[in-house]
C-alpha cells in the first residue's frame, strides 16, 4: 500500500491540461478545501474557439480571452 501524499496549501497538482491547487473556503457555513484551477496548459475551447483561459479575474467576462 503506497503512502498518503502529504498536501500543504501550496501544493499543486496536474490534470489533464490544467495545475490545480487546494484553497480553503467557507460553503454554506461550512469550512472545506476544494481544488481550483491556478494555471493550464495545452489549448482550451469556447463554444469552439480556442481561448485563453485566465486564474482568476475582477468580472465574469474577463475570465477568457479570444
Amino acid at each position: 500500500m503506497k503512502d498518503k501524499a502529504m498536501l500543504t496549501e501550496n501544493s499543486k497538482i496536474f490534470a489533464t491540461g490544467v495545475f490545480l491547487q487546494p484553497v480553503k473556503c467557507l460553503i454554506n457555513g461550512i469550512e472545506q478545501f476544494r481544488w481550483v484551477a491556478v494555471s493550464f496548459e495545452d489549448e482550451s475551447y469556447f463554444d469552439g474557439q480556442i481561448v485563453d483561459p485566465i486564474e482568476y479575474a475582477d468580472n465574469l467576462q474577463q475570465m477568457i480571452r479570444a
